[in-house]
């Protein structure tokens, strides 16, 4: 397995600021502009005014009606932030193209990037168990009060945003939460972050796993931090053996894509199993699951990069 060529795109400017300029354009990008303008956007569908929507969008609980607002202003500034802001950043400012020339994906590689995120899903389900039961020494107490106060209004949050009351809604779940962040999130975290790292350290390994751990951090959920983590790492891990980043975007959506669908099968009483409920599974189905797992990987890997070069995206 070769690593990525460590040669830029852009020799006149250095990776480390690079590296910032992705990271902190895009959240800026995302948390304030785009979030503006997914305000903008969804204002239509929400009767009252701005500042009316905006008071609402804070306490959504509370204001059933702002639902489908919310989640076009959370998709709109998204997209915003994670693939407009960075496109116009380096294909415009800085005049570096981010190369998708080799994104052209085969048919057996997505089934195996299927397989591989399902298989994925069941081994990474003790580490997200053990991440919310973790306890922070005494003296940190004030501050884990708050981690599980923040942990306990995001998981009311999301639920609210996944009770989808019709076909679109649900719908347009699928679009802001597995559509829009497979692009996005994959374009930052792997194609610009994960290869300015590679540039940095001149180890790919490392660069995934630092990638990875952005990925998990800057999602502000340390509850969640740790199986968010690795799913970073293993769509690092796709984009390297593949050599497109298409694949993680890929992986990325299924993940997503087969939690939203999975509860709303649920909402409809189509299957029994509830997967809100986080039902501990059977060490020997991990364990069943990890071996599975790494025998799909090494196909994945074999498939998948057949004819084809390192697409590094700078």
């Amino acid at each position: 397995m070769n690593n990525p060529s460590v040669t830029p795109f852009a020799p006149h400017i250095g990776p480390w600021k690079l590296l910032i300029i992705s990271l902190v354009g895009s959240l800026l990008g995302f948390q304030l502009i785009g979030v503006f303008i997914g305000a903008l956007v969804a204002l239509p569908f929400y009767e009252g005014s701005a500042i009316d929507l905006f008071t609402a969008m804070a306490d959504p609980v509370n204001n059933p009606t702002v639902k489908i607002p919310l989640m076009i202003t959370q998709g709109v500034g998204s997209a915003f932030g994670m693939i407009l802001v960075p496109w116009l950043m380096y294909k415009v400012v800085f005049k570096i193209p981010l190369n998708f020339e080799q994104s052209k994906v085969a048919l057996q590689p997505v089934m195996l990037t299927f397989l591989i995120t399902l298989f994925f899903m069941v081994v990474n389900s003790p580490i997200g168990e053990w991440n919310q039961q973790i306890k922070l020494p005494e003296a940190f107490s004030g501050i884990e009060v708050a981690l599980q106060l923040m942990e306990e209004n995001m998981k009311v949050i999301t639920e609210f945003l996944i009770d989808f009351d019709s076909f679109g809604s649900f719908l347009l779940g699928i679009l802001v939460i597995a559509v829009i962040p497979a692009i996005g999130e994959e374009l930052v975290f792997r194609g610009l972050i994960q290869n300015h790292l590679v540039r940095i350290t001149k180890n790919i390994h490392v660069a995934i796993w630092v990638a990875a751990f952005i990925f998990g951090a800057i999602h502000m959920q340390f509850y969640g931090l740790f199986p968010r983590m690795m799913l970073g790492v293993l769509f690092g891990y796709l984009y390297y053996f593949s050599g497109k980043l298409s694949y993680a975007m890929i992986a990325h959506f299924f993940n997503n894509g087969i939690a939203v669908v999975a509860v709303y099968m649920h909402q409809l009483g189509k299957i029994e199993y509830d997967i809100e409920a986080n039902e501990s599974i059977l060490w020997y189905q991990v364990l069943i699951s990890a071996l599975v797992l790494i025998l799909l990987l090494f196909a994945f890997e074999k498939t998948a990069k057949k004819g084809g070069k390192f697409e590094q995206m700078v």
